[in-house]
This record gives structure tokens, C-alpha cells and sequence, in this order.
């Protein structure tokens, strides 16, 4: 039984340029798990919301979205909004109470479902995403982990037929990534819940997915199986970076038809080892720390910091420097303490203890996790000089307001907002997120670009692939300090978990 059907789609903002979607088709079976992925821009949160009533953009549109056979239209009713769920990517967007059981409890309330019906689903859906021990929290006290979680339960208590998702995981390390993914398994493979997911972490998506849905430019490009999309995907298109590390691998040994997807397939596959054993260098970043020689640029020592002097503190006696022409990553679960510390160094937040000293004279500028904050125009060619657009590949979309923008283009908007500021250091939170897998391979570049000018870089990342590539060093944050700082090389072959995907699958087959 065909789920959602979409038909000739076209769809323009108000801005007007080019259509966000092309006449896109496109038909989804009751109960299929679909990736839906491509470049920042290419129209997949655009198509999502215009699956979902209540959320539909502005703009002018023709075609239909028909959903178990009736058509969508912008104004929800209290039967689609219970059968179609939606997950954002920002988490905090979409919470709209202080206490998880409320949270839990609201969107059956905004369907008017009778008082006992609802303490009996949020008990079943607190059991059921293990949310028991937060049950009375506030939600503002939650990790960026637990908050996605909690979005997912609450769409989920409305027992929804489809489950959209929009980057959900973007915000989130790679354990609770893999966790929230795991939940949304469930929900598919135990009540057959159709799942549509948007998404740049292809890793962790394709194995568990039906079918892949790459989109160009608005419009479908490929349509396929995971397993082969190695074989469909343009040579030489910039979605290649975005395969997992066993189907480029497999590409890149010549590998044709059916790819493994997986890391476990991958490993297995005789064609990939062998290409692993004589080609090494596909792991990455061999580079080794550099000097670290005179004076550092900020040097942070003891320092202990915390959010409204409450115990315990949230970093707990930790010390780093950074020098000047130099990349450093800092990686750590979420909550542990990396936002934190960017906001100490830039004195947005008082240190409880400890000492943070930057060099006189020194020029910083600081990337929130939300870049929204740093826009105060009405267009995007009024918010940085047409160079610094044209280097982030904005220029097209210099008439269009900030806020239209997709997660990924507002990431790169800031960026080019910031550097035109020509600071000596760059605090960046979460640079990458939303951006697609070329788009980082560009940034990563840039990076490099403007350590050789002498332009020293912060990084507070979850992207182990793009720590990787960039760094000249990585440090683990943990329990409100730093374990363990190393070169890239040497953390990701150590670690198990806070590593990349292209190292496990290499993991004893290149030494």
C-alpha cells in the first residue's frame, strides 16, 4: 500500500531564482525506511515540509502530495496531525514545555485526547525510550541527546502512521546519534511506522534503509536500493563524499553492481580488503603535531565553569592552548562541556575558577551553535561583502532573507560574516553542521587554508571525519576536562567509538 504519493511537485519561494523543487515524483509503501540525502540546498527540507501540514513554506506550489490517498493541503486537521510526525533538526525548536512528562503529554493534548488515554501513552513511551529516569526534569536541563529523544517520544506517543525527519542527529555526537537512530529503527521494524529521514550521516542511515533517494538542484537524481547507489551515483558527483567509507572504498577499487554499506560488510568483502591492504592513504590525515613554540594565542589553565554557580560544575579543572597557526578539535559527548568552554574563552560566561588568558591585542570571533544569532540584516548579500560570498558559494542567494535559508547555507553565511572581520582566531561551535559532505570537504580546505596565513581555529566539533581531516590536533573532553589530546592520526586509531568510520572499517587491515 503506497503511503505517500507525490506528484509533478514544483515548488519557488517568494524570493523567486530557481524552483527549490523540479516536478519531483516520488511514491513510498507503507512501512519502507527511505533515506533522503543530497547537497545543502538541494529541496529535502522543503520537500519534507510539504509532506507534513502546519509546516508547509511560503511560497508559490503546484502538484499534489497525496497521503494514503487523500491530498495535503496547508491546514492541518486532528487526523493528519496525529498520523504524520515530524522531527526537526534543532531540538530546542521544537520543545515547547519545561518538564519532560509535559512534554511528553503535549502533543496529545493539541489533539484533544481524553485525559486517561494520555497518562497511559506517556507512561508506554517513557518506558519505551528509556526516558524514566528523566521523567520529571526540566527540559532545559537535558543533554542535546536526551532533548532529540524526547522529540522523538512525543511524536511518536501520537502512534503516527509517517515519520518524517529532518537532519535530527546533526546536533548530536556519535553515541547518541547512533541512539536516536537505533529508536527510530524500533519504531519502523517493531510497528511497521513508514520512516522518510532527510540526512547528511549517511554511515549510520544506509544500512538500516529500504531505499536512497538522492536529490540534485530540486529534483530526484537517483532512486535506489543503499546497495546501489555506489553504482548509480554519477562519477566525479560531489555526493560521492558522502557514501559510507565501504561504498567508496568499493568505488574506488573498481567495484561494480551491488556495494556493501556497511562497515561489517565492508570488512568482509574481499574486494575492499584488498584495496585497504595496498592503498593506506584512504585513511586520511597522517599529519603529526606541529611545534608548538612561543607564546600561545589563549591559554586556558585550571579552569572551572559552570552555568548559574549551580554544583557540580560543568568543567572541572581543565587546561589547553592554542597557538598560532594551528587547528585544534575538540570532541566529547554532548553536554560534556565544549560550548562551555568556547564561552568562557570569549567571556560570555564567567569563570567559577581557573584562569583564561589571550594574547594582548588578540582578535577573536565567535560561531554560536546557532548561527541565526549573528544575522541582523534583511538579505544575505546585506550580512558579508560579495568576496567572502562568493568563496562560501552564496552569491546566488544574495537577495534571499537569512532566515530562508537551509541549515547548511546559514552555517556558511556566518562563516562568511565572521571572516570578514579578519579575526585572528576563529571559536567555532558546530561549524559543520547541516552542511553536506562536500561542503565540509570545502571547509576542512579552508581551514588549512587560513592556518597558513597564521589564522588559529577552535573547533568544537562532532564530526569526527572532519576533525580528522583538518586538525592538527584533537583533544577528548571528558567528565569537565580533557583526557586525552593527540594528533589526529593517533586519537582515532586508538579510540572505539569517537573515531571514523573509514578507521573502523581499516581497523586491522591497515596497521
Amino acid at each position: 500500500m503506497t503511503q505517500i504519493e507525490i506528484q509533478d511537485l514544483t515548488f519557488t519561494y517568494p524570493a523567486g531564482g530557481a524552483p527549490a523543487l523540479d516536478r519531483v515524483s516520488l511514491s513510498v509503501e507503507q512501512g519502507e525506511f527511505v533515506t533522503l540525502c543530497g547537497l545543502s540546498g538541494c529541496g529535502k527540507s522543503t520537500l519534507l515540509r510539504l509532506m507534513k501540514p502546519g509546516l508547509f513554506p511560503q511560497g508559490k506550489r503546484s502538484g499534489r502530495v497525496l497521503f494514503s490517498g487523500g491530498e495535503l493541503t496547508r491546514e492541518p486537521d486532528r487526523d493528519t496531525a496525529a498520523r504524520i510526525g515530524f522531527v526537526m533538526q534543532d531540538p530546542d525548536s521544537q520543545t515547547v514545555t519545561d518538564k519532560v512528562w509535559h512534554e511528553l503529554a503535549f502533543s496529545c493534548e493539541s489533539v484533544g485526547m481524553p485525559q486517561g488515554e494520555i497518562r497511559r501513552r506517556v507512561a508506554e513511551m517513557a518506558g519505551y525510550f528509556g526516558l524514566e529516569e528523566l521523567f520529571r526534569r526540566d527540559t532545559e536541563t537535558l543533554s542535546g541527546g536526551q532533548k532529540q529523544l524526547l522529540c522523538l517520544a512525543s511524536a511518536a506517543a501520537l502512534h503516527p502512521e509517517l515519520l518524517l525527519l529532518d537532519e535530527p542527529t546533526s546536533q548530536l555526537d556519535p553515541i547518541a546519534a547512533q541512539g536516536f537512530i537505533d529508536a527510530v529503527r524500533r519504531l519502523n521494524r517493531d510497528f511497521g511506522v513508514t520512516v522518510i529521514a532527510a540526512e547528511h550521516r549517511l554511515e549510520e542511515l544506509l544500512p538500516i534503509s529500504d531505499r536512497v533517494v538522492v536529490m540534485d538542484g530540486g529534483a530526484v537524481l537517483a532512486d535506489c536500493p543503499p546497495d546501489m547507489l555506489a553504482e548509480r551515483l554519477p562519477a566525479g558527483h560531489p555526493m560521492e563524499r558522502a557514501l559510507t567509507a565501504a561504498q567508496r572504498v568499493f568505488r574506488l577499487a573498481g567495484g561494480t553492481g551491488k556495494s556493501p554499506v556497511s562497515v561489517r560488510e565492508g570488512r568482509s568483502d574481499p574486494l575492499c580488503r584488498e584495496y585497504l591492504a595496498h592503498h593506506p592513504e584512504v585513511c586520511g590525515n597522517v599529519r603529526s603535531s606541529p611545534a608548538r613554540d612561543g607564546e600561545p594565542l589563549i591559554s586556558v589553565s585550571g579552569l572551572y565553569a559552570g552555568w548559574r554557580g549551580s554544583a557540580p560544575e560543568v568543567l572541572t579543572g581543565l587546561s589547553l592552548k592554542l597557538y598560532g597557526g594551528e587547528v585544534y578539535a575538540l570532541i566529547g559527548g554532548n553536554g560534556s562541556g565544549k560550548s562551555t568552554l568556547l564561552k568562557a574563552i570569549t567571556g560570555i560566561l564567567k569563570p567559577l575558577g581557573g584562569r583564561v588568558k589571550l594574547r594582548r591585542g588578540l582578535k577573536t570571533s565567535y560561531l554560536p551553535q546557532n548561527p541565526c544569532m549573528l544575522f541582523t540584516r534583511e538579505s544575505v548579500g546585506e550580512e558579508a561583502p560579495a568576496e567572502y560570498l562568493a568563496r562560501f558559494g552564496l552569491s546566488g542567494l544574495a537577495d534571499r532573507d537569512p532566515l530562508d535559508l537551509s541549515g547548511g547555507e546559514r552555517q556558511r553565511l556566518a562563516l562568511a560574516k565572521l571572516l570578514s572581520g579578519k579575526p585572528d582566531v576563529l571559536l567555532l561551535d558546530e561549524p559543520t553542521k547541516g552542511m553536506d559532505a562536500a561542503a565540509k570537504r570545502e571547509f576542512a580546505t579552508m581551514l588549512r587554508e587560513l592556518a597558513a596565513e597564521g589564522i588559529s581555529t577552535l573547533l568544537v566539533t562532532h564530526d569526527t571525519g572532519l576533525a580528522e581531516e583538518c586538525a592538527d590536533i584533537c583533544a577528548l573532553l571528558f567528565d569537565g576536562e580533557i583526557v586525552n589530546e593527540a594528533a589526529p592520526a593517533e586519537m582515532f586509531s586508538g579510540n572505539y567509538f569517537y573515531t571514523t568510520p573509514m578507521s573502523r572499517l581499516a581497523r586491522g587491515i591497515i596497521s
